[in-house]
């Protein structure tokens, strides 16, 4: 039950304001009612009689006026009035105004969700209620699109952790969980023959294929593109999981029917076992993906459509990921790392808006590698702080540079965006920033943070007035990755951010999923897009890939995106021409 500050007051007893508000009911736009509490003989609250009501309650109460006036609340709502009255006593007794969200009994087939904002009339109660049941079932299917692969169906790659964290608390110190990690071989060129139609079909079927050799205590989950995972349970004997990794090597095996072409392709799986010790956490879960998956690289090296189990041996490449934190110390102090950026642009007229500064490895060996490709082992190495200190000033630097070749009236509004971590916003962060935009003579506003809502609720919690600080001195903040595994969509009411990003697995099943898993998806999108309005947060979209996956965006009131849709990554002596390019081709 929350207090919400607009509604708090002293409660309204007199006469005069009651027949006031019985006026304003019958004029009221809103659905309105006020009820006059019953009690028993102890003078306890035992109901509540409807006494005033309008047309607009009837229409939201879905109950015709008649069955309204005179009638007590459990008369009205037989399944769900009792809880009604005891959160409705509680308000009256405490003398204090309440906004509730509740599911009442309005069709027995189909409960709605109702909003009420409930205030103490003495010994009577005034309430505005509002349907929100629209926006309550869109969470609802968002919370499933959430953990599912809107393509194959399965388990995606949340779920499957949270699967294995079961797995190893289900079992404890007894049976070992195993986890196989399954990698199909040369599934570009399927993709490559058949296009990404006959790829996708070919996801479908392999994922069907899985689950029908597995059992029903086992679960199959998409973990990647063409990256497969199993969990076996851990009431398995040695023997039984032998069996099982059998079964599903023969099962790959058989050509699967791809329009009128038979199509053979295997897959190179790698297999890790839980310690006894080891505990049901998100870390132990990734930890066991990560060795199978170790597993099946080396299984892909010996020749592809091989089964190897993650040793010792196999594990020399987690020491090999020590030689690369030793090798990023170095090449942070020695100047091999680069800034490149993607524009953010207007989704209508394709005008860049924003920048987002990326950081790049140019490795002597292995080239130029990715963030994602060492960003992890720098947290596990504490290089995030100083790191993202740098990819800071340098993209700051570099910008500036580029701002004395591009026209003012076209720049003077883009906004520099840098993506922070939780390790980075420690006590010296804001001093930081503010130093490093004044060196490089930026205003606050022209520099943007970037923080994932998907971190830890309990962190996100102590990293919010870090955030909102910053925003207090001008600086522009987004929240990324938003999807229901941060407390749901209304979570964003708590927080002040200018920019609502979406998450980038949404953003992907805008372009693959189809029938209702489409349709339950759009109806987030419209229910994010009206949150948004209300909080006066605009609607961002990365990882843009397509025009499937644009157009539906623009349609719910998303403004800006990034992707390579619409504006590749370029490295710093590319952009200016990048950037001339793009606001020559706008409208």
């Amino acid at each position: 039950m929350t207090d919400p500050s607009h509604l708090a007051g002293p409660v309204v007893k007199a006469d005069t304001e009651y027949s006031l508000l019985r006026r304003a009911a019958f004029a009221s736009m809103d659905a309105e009612s006020i009820l006059t509490a019953e009690f028993d003989a102890d003078g306890q609250v035992v109901d509540f009689r409807f006494v005033v009501t309008n047309v607009v309650a009837s229409q939201v109460l879905r109950r015709p006026m008649v069955e309204l006036l005179g009638h007590t609340v459990t008369e009205v709502f037989p399944s769900s009035g009792a809880n009604l009255v005891r959160i409705w006593a509680e308000c009256l007794a405490s003398g204090i105004a309440m906004l509730e969200e509740i599911q009442i009994d309005t069709d027995m087939e189909h409960p709605r969700w109702i909003r009420q904002q409930v205030l103490p009339l003495g010994d009577a109660i005034a309430v505005t209620s509002h349907d929100i049941t629209d926006r309550r079932r869109a969470e609802a299917d968002l919370r499933s699109l959430a953990h599912q692969d809107p393509l194959t169906e399965l388990p995606n790659r949340r779920a499957a952790l949270d699967g294995i964290c079961a797995s190893l608390e289900r079992h404890g110190h007894g049976s070992p969980t195993t986890v196989l990690f399954v990698d199909l071989d040369r599934f570009k060129t399927v993709n490559d023959t058949f296009g990404h139609a006959g790829g996708d079909e070919l996801l479908r079927q392999i994922a069907a294929r899985l689950g029908s050799v597995l059992r029903a205590e086992d679960m199959v989950a998409r973990f990647g593109g063409d990256e497969f995972v199993v969990c076996l349970d851990g009431s398995t004997p040695p023997q039984g999981v032998s069996s099982i990794i059998d079964k599903l090597v023969d099962a790959l095996r058989v050509p699967f029917r791809i329009g009128d072409s038979d199509v053979a392709i295997s897959a190179s799986i790698g297999v890790a076992t839980s310690h006894p010790d080891w505990s049901g956490t998100i870390d132990t879960a990734n930890l066991l993906v990560h060795q199978a998956d170790i597993a099946a690289y080396e299984a892909k090296r010996q020749g592809r459509d091989q089964v190897a189990i993650f040793d010792e041996r196999i594990g020399h490449r987690v020491d090999r990921a020590g030689m690369i934190v030793r090798e990023l110390r170095n090449a942070l102090s020695e100047g091999h790392l680069e800034v490149h950026f993607q524009a953010q642009v207007h989704l209508e007229t394709r005008r860049p808006v924003g920048l987002e500064a990326l950081v790049r490895w140019n490795h002597p060996e292995h080239g130029l590698l990715s963030a994602g490709e060492f960003l992890p082992l720098a947290e596990d190495a504490g290089l995030t702080v100083p790191l993202g200190r740098w990819v800071r000033q340098r993209a700051m630097e570099s910008w500036k540079r580029s701002l004395g070749s591009l026209p003012s009236n076209l720049t003077d509004k883009m906004i520099l965006w840098f993506k922070v971590s939780p390790t980075e916003l420690q006590s010296n962060f804001i001093a930081w920033l503010v130093a490093d935009a004044a060196a490089a003579g930026f205003a606050h506003s022209s520099v943007g943070i970037e923080m994932e809502a998907e971190s830890p609720e309990a962190v996100f919690a102590i990293k919010k007035q870090t955030l909102e600080e910053l925003r207090a001195l001008g600086f522009r903040i987004a929240l990324t990755e938003v999807s229901v595994n941060h407390a749901g969509i209304s979570a964003l009411h708590s927080f002040a951010a200018d920019v609502i990003k979406l998450e980038r697995v949404a953003v992907t099943q805008l372009g693959e999923s189809a029938g209702s898993t489409r349709t339950a998806l759009l109806g987030v999108l419209s229910v994010l897009g009206s949150l948004s309005a209300e909080l006066g947060m605009q609607l961002c979209a990365g990882g843009i890939e397509s025009e499937a996956q644009l157009a539906p965006l623009k349609d719910h009131g998303f403004v800006s995106g990034a992707g390579d849709h619409l504006a590749p990554v370029v490295s710093e002596p590319d952009l200016v021409e990048a950037l001339e390019n793009m606001f020559a081709t706008s409208t």
